[in-house]
């Protein structure tokens, strides 16, 4: 790989930063960069709360995913369990609450670590923190949500959901290739590609 130059802000740096409270879920950012021998540029972005998922497998090999609707892209998708971080809360910590709070299962074991990610450099300034667990037991007296409809889905046909564009949250398709990368999950067969156009 080619050495980048002048890292790490290749001459560039930050002079001002303010926020713009949107909503108690989002902020847009107003940046002021400065760079060597060029006039201060403007950019924006958002900040949010950093973001978890896990990426979670029955003993029967299925993976557990939700379904809901999601104003954003006005659609009714499927997704791994995730969520916010709440203050002051281990993204482990929050993993396993979400799971638990919106498919009714829990880890018996501490869930293993995929990393730590930015889901979009170039408009998003929180992170993405994935992991992956197995060993799965029900939580007792679970009241599922209103809103949250968990979907047991064969690891096998994970691949399928992809191409035909049924499971399409980036994020979660990566965290799942992290998984499958670490050993976790079985790695898939061929893909069955093109592409379709992507729907809920």
């Amino acid at each position: 790989m080619e050495k980048l130059q002048n890292t790490p802000t290749m001459g560039r740096r930050t002079v001002k930063r303010a926020e713009h409270a949107l909503s108690p879920w989002v902020r847009l950012v107003e940046r002021t960069v400065a760079t060597d021998g060029a006039d201060d540029a403007v950019f924006h972005s958002f900040a949010q709360t950093d973001y978890v998922c896990i990426v979670a497998v029955t003993p029967k090999n299925d993976l557990v995913c939700v379904r809901q609707y999601r104003p954003a892209v006005d659609a009714v998708t499927l997704e791994l369990p995730a969520g916010m971080l709440g203050a002051d809360e281990a993204p482990l910590d929050c993993a396993v609450r979400e799971l638990a709070e919106e498919t009714g299962f829990r880890p018996a074991s501490s869930p293993i670590a995929l990393g730590c990610f930015y889901p979009d450099t170039g408009r998003l300034e929180n992170r993405f923190w994935a992991f992956v667990a197995r060993d799965l037991v029900p939580v007792p007296n679970f009241t599922a949500e209103s809103e949250v409809a968990r979907v047991l889905v064969p690891v096998a046909e994970a691949p399928r959901l992809i191409a035909d564009g049924r499971f399409n949250h980036a994020m979660h398709i990566a965290a799942l290739g992290l998984a499958i990368l670490r050993g976790a999950v079985p790695a898939f067969g061929p893909m069955p590609w093109p592409h379709a156009k992507a729907r809920a």
